[in-house]
């Protein structure tokens, strides 16, 4: 059934995409009502709400950086649509050895944009730049158990691990892109930051910081030349302004719809509103690495029962998303149901006061980002008037994307954040990585669980891997690691 329903969500998105790449795509000087049904073009303009952090691979664990440069770079292995299993793209066979040891077998006759040949050193150089300190990259605490990479022959290389890693071909597909080596060294991490060289469907032309990157297709991209020729990624903060913008046909797509603005697109003649049920989750961090009251668990418990986590689906969300108990996505392979707390705002003021705080006297800083996800300034207020009722004053800090992701790598924020995270279909991807002392985007540490977590983690028996993320599912519930919000629901402007 899990399946299935990544299945689904992959075909949905693909069928709006193709959309926009079988006739319907705008080159953004015109928008030609008349004819767009019929005519072909080749170009297509997408908005974004902000810059890519980098353009350099395996470096900067962000959406809006990953969707931009997987069009220049190549990964090894990515997810069938259809199925979700795992295919071939850069590593043709891979196959584990032992408990420690992995090798892959790659493909031949791929070349980079700039002519150099694709081969085993390609790939060990990659993985060696998300190990080595000195690149900072923010991938490194989910690659810590790969101890060194071989190059077998130039075709061949395995992956020796320090301890058991059974989800080692999950972080490939989900992490690793394929850098060139020789031209990293020859200009340097800095310039290969902002002109970067692949070997994806799209080269590199031209990325004007904060306002736009455009790309163009590589001819001889070794899975065949694109349709679509150009490709533009416009940098488009305010959600007025990219409204206005697809409007008025200078771009064709945008993700991200606040729900009160869907009549405005669907009365539109030449656009409509796609709708996907995404396997992201959205959820209020409650940040025990800041000295205040989050380290109290009484204090997370409270402020679970006083979120009434249904009332923002319907009154803010106009019902565009799932309601989650627990950290997992619906269709995440070791998802179970757990147990949530109900809406109670009068249990929430007596745990409070348990834990030695008066509602009426306690004050929270709650951040959030404008126009990242669905309405999120919006639920941050709104939250913030929910715990109003239980006399909490909360101060809503809203931040740049860019800045807000800065904040919480950086240990900056205070009590509270909103946050989202995925698409992840494997329980490491979100368990090992919003739980853990290390990972940068994490808001929560307590010792024994994260020791449950490296546990769990190493096991290579399916039953008894499920087992410990079962567990650790409830643990973070009881322990009030977040309140859980909702699976997002995409809104695309096509």
């Amino acid at each position: 059934m899990k399946k299935n329903a990544f299945f689904l969500l992959v075909l949905s998105l693909l069928l709006i995409l193709s959309a926009c790449t079988e006739g319907a795509a705008g080159t953004g000087d015109s928008k030609d009502k008349g004819n767009s049904a019929t005519t072909e073009k080749d170009s297509i303009v997408i908005a974004f709400e902000a810059d890519a952090g980098t353009l350099i691979a395996n470096s900067d664990v962000n959406y809006v950086t990953d969707t931009q440069i997987r069009n220049i770079y190549d990964a090894l292995i990515e997810r069938d649509g259809k199925t979700g299993e795992f295919i071939p793209v850069l590593a043709e066979e891979w196959e584990n050895v032992d408990e420690l040891t992995w090798k892959l077998k790659l493909k031949e006759g791929v070349k980079f944009h700039n002519g150099a040949d694709f081969d085993a050193n390609s790939v060990k150089y990659s993985i060696d730049y998300i190990l080595d300190d000195a690149n900072q990259s923010f991938y490194k605490s989910r690659w810590v158990d790969v101890q060194e990479v071989t190059v077998l022959s130039p075709y061949e290389v395995q992956i020796k691990t320090a301890k058991p890693f059974p989800s080692l071909i999950q972080r490939i597909t989900e992490d690793l892109l394929i850098m060139e080596p020789g031209y990293v060294e020859e200009v340097g991490t800095d310039e290969a930051a902002k002109k970067p060289v692949g070997t994806g469907a799209y080269k590199f032309v031209e990325w004007s910081r904060d306002n736009y990157l455009k790309l163009e297709a590589f001819e001889d991209y070794w899975n065949g030349t694109p349709k679509i020729k150009h490709l533009e990624f416009r940098y488009i903060p305010e959600f007025s302004s990219r409204l206005s913008a697809f409007l008025s046909g200078e771009v064709d797509l945008f993700k991200n719809i606040p729900v009160d603005s869907i009549g405005k697109i669907e009365s539109d003649g030449n656009s409509k509103v796609a709708e996907v049920a995404s396997a992201r989750i959205n959820y209020l961090a409650l940040n025990t690495f800041h000295d205040g009251p989050m380290k109290d668990e009484k204090v997370r418990q409270a402020l679970n029962y006083a979120v009434d986590v249904d009332e923002l689906l319907e009154a803010v969300l106009n019902g565009h998303g799932t309601k989650m108990t627990g950290p997992l996505a619906v269709i995440n392979t070791a998802y179970v149901e757990t147990e949530g707390y109900d809406f109670d705002p009068e249990k929430a003021k007596s745990m409070l006061k348990e834990a030695g705080y008066d509602p009426e006297s306690l004050e929270l800083t709650l951040d959030t980002p404008n126009g990242r996800y669905p309405m999120d300034s919006q639920v941050a207020q709104a939250i913030a008037a929910q715990l109003q009722r239980i006399g909490v004053k909360v101060n809503v800090q809203v931040n740049e994307w860019g800045a807000h992701l800065e904040k919480i790598r950086n240990r900056e924020m205070k009590d509270m954040f909103i946050l989202g995270w995925g698409p992840a279909f494997d329980p490491q991807s979100t368990i090992e990585n919003l739980f853990t002392e290390v990972a940068p985007y994490s808001s929560f540490y307590d010792k024994d669980l994260e020791a449950k977590i490296y546990e769990t983690n190493a096991l290579f028996n399916e039953d008894e891997r499920f087992k410990g993320y079962e567990e650790l599912q409830h643990s973070l519930v009881e322990k009030a690691a977040w309140v859980p919000l909702w699976q997002q629901a995409d809104l695309y402007a096509v």
